[in-house]
């Protein structure tokens, strides 16, 4: 049971008890029980009731001990009873001895140990019960937390989803405006570059646009199985030229077997990308590394992890990491929240965390 890990001497049990011979202990059980014995021993047998008040404040020594420290702490209170009791109550030496009859003293020492034993049992039934229900709570409010995180998402997607809806139209009309108007202006002509910055523009809003819709409303999964290293290894092929543009050295190490889990391809590489572009972001124009690897199964989980040797994450970044819209100036902020959702559709997870070569995405989904 859970006061039987108590350390005796010098340290705590589970979940920070106070040790069996702490201060608080002392006080409430240990010099209780020397006081009372020391009463008992001190005071004339002729005093018939003084002893059989004190030989039943022994009670209070032991009771404490077990709502103390449960079962162990209720028998080493009712065993050390026991043992000072002893002698006085059986004239065992040259004490006075308790002037009670000897059934009444047997059976008296025998109560302090059945006492010890099930108040102690009681206490531990009690402090279990304590720590599942506030195990429950904990859940409740996890699952009340979700709830709520799973209205106000739906609420945002409605608004972003209806706000890009509406700004593609107008999009559309600009792009289709821009094809008919590209020809029109000569490639050596001074307004040519002003005119590429144009149509640049237009198209980085387009795909601004469609980050909004895949964060409101993400399309189905369609979950088949797949080998998780086919997605690094398609990961790596998208990536590859930008990270020889911006010096970074990317490391594929995924492990010799197939690493088979249920998944949508193009969602989980579409979420390793996602976690790449971040990396990058992370990395700088100064370049580094950023390693890609698979991991079979453990637990029942595959692994598929990104670690990049840039700054690591402070603490109150790393909380609100996959939040909507938590980004720098650099980007939207719906590339890391998109990733967190195609995980949960998948079943999985993906936490980031300060490991590894410096910073690490661990995406966990459930083997085969």
């Amino acid at each position: 049971m859970a006061s039987a890990d108590l350390d005796l001497a010098s340290g705590t049990g589970p979940g920070g008890q106070e040790r069996l011979l702490g201060a608080r202990t002392t006080l409430l059980v240990w010099l209780p029980i020397a006081a009372i014995t020391a009463l008992h021993y001190g005071i004339s047998h002729e005093l018939d009731w003084a002893h059989d008040v004190l030989r039943r404040m022994y009670y209070l020594p032991i009771v404490a001990a077990a709502f103390r420290h449960g079962l162990l702490g209720g028998l080493a209170a009712a065993l050390l009873t026991s043992l000072v009791y002893l002698p006085h109550a059986f004239a065992i030496g040259q004490h006075h001895h308790d002037p009670a009859g000897g059934l009444e003293k047997a059976l008296e020492i025998l109560l302090y140990n059945a006492i010890g034993a099930t108040a102690g049992y009681l206490a531990e039934l009690e402090r279990r019960r304590r720590r599942e229900l506030q195990a429950a709570l904990g859940e409740q409010r996890r699952l009340v937390a979700q709830l709520v995180q799973a209205g106000r998402l739906s609420a945002l997607g409605e608004v972003v989803a209806g706000i890009a809806h509406e700004i593609k139209n107008p999009l559309h009309a600009l792009a289709g405006t821009a094809e008919i108007i590209d020809p029109l202006i000569p490639i050596d002509a001074d307004e040519r570059r002003l005119w590429e910055i144009h149509r640049k523009e237009i198209a980085r809003l387009s795909r601004i646009c469609e980050r909004f819709l895949s964060f409101a409303r993400p399309g189905p999964s369609e979950l088949v199985p797949l080998d998780l290293r086919r997605v690094a290894e398609r990961l790596v092929e998208l990536i590859q030229a930008e990270a020889g543009q911006k010096q970074i050295r990317l490391i594929l190490d995924v492990s010799a077997d197939p690493v088979t889990v249920r998944g949508d391809a193009d969602q989980l590489a579409s979420l390793a990308l996602n976690v790449a572009v971040n990396a990058f972001k992370a990395l700088g124009p100064g370049g580094g590394t950023l390693r890609i690897a698979v991991g079979g199964e453990v637990g029942g989980e595959a692994t598929l992890t990104l670690e990049n040797d840039g700054p690591p994450l402070p603490e109150v970044e790393r909380a609100r990491l996959f939040a909507p819209f938590y980004s720098d100036s650099q980007g939207t902020g719906l590339g890391l929240s998109i990733a967190a959702r195609i995980a949960q559709q998948h079943g999985g997870s993906i936490i980031a965390e300060n490991a590894g070569l410096g910073v690490r995405f661990t995406l966990s989904l459930p083997c085969l």
